[in-house]
């Protein structure tokens, strides 16, 4: 008998597993639930052209990367950019955007699902050191990448974290209030 629950072992252990079996399929379902949403806003930012600028793609995984534990969010940031470019080619292959977004948004979600996991930061606090982060990585990539394209690395590395300033002022306005709401409604759970 299994002191904790007064069933056999054996029965124990099929629970056991059958709830870590659902745990990962709750887990995967979430994470394509916010790469859909990841591939769709970027194209309706596009349509109505507010573009790159307003950072698209990052909102709907910095949301999931509160609900989603770090190996999954991670994914959802490298997965999203990469299958965007696959389908609508933006981000393009060529100039490297792709590689470059796919560096910040690993990051990005990796730093926020470590700091909602493991502090008791504010969703804004994590949202924002998360960002700046993001933004170091950017500017790291375009230093690499902008000589291969005959590009002034220090010119073109401020242009890309200045283009993107709106973005994350108006995610940092809005972000933090819809990840209360939805973990107040409960609409997902965390890990």
């Amino acid at each position: 008998m299994c002191p904790f629950y007064g069933q056999n072992v054996a029965q124990h252990k099929f629970e056991l597993k059958n709830r870590m079996k659902n745990q990962r399929t709750y887990k995967i379902t979430l994470t394509a639930v916010f790469l859909a949403l990841g591939l769709l806003i970027p194209i309706l930012f596009h349509a109505i052209g507010l573009g790159s600028t307003f950072l698209p793609m990052f909102w709907p995984l910095a949301t999931g990367a509160f609900f989603l534990s770090m190996p999954y969010a991670m994914l959802l940031g490298l997965l999203t950019p990469l299958l965007s470019s696959l389908l609508t080619g933006m981000p393009p292959f060529s100039p490297p955007i792709v590689y470059v977004m796919m560096g910040e948004l690993v990051v990005l979600n990796a730093a926020i699902s470590l700091l909602h996991a493991h502090t008791r930061w504010g969703i804004f606090w994590i949202l924002l050191g998360s960002l700046i982060l993001s933004r170091f990585v950017l500017v790291v990539l375009v230093q690499l990448f902008a000589p291969l394209l005959g590009l002034p690395p220090q010119l073109f590395s401020i242009a890309a974290v200045i283009q993107g300033l709106p973005g994350m002022v108006v995610m940092m306005i809005f972000l933090p209030v819809l990840v209360s709401r939805l973990k107040k409604e409960g609409v997902f759970l965390r890990r």
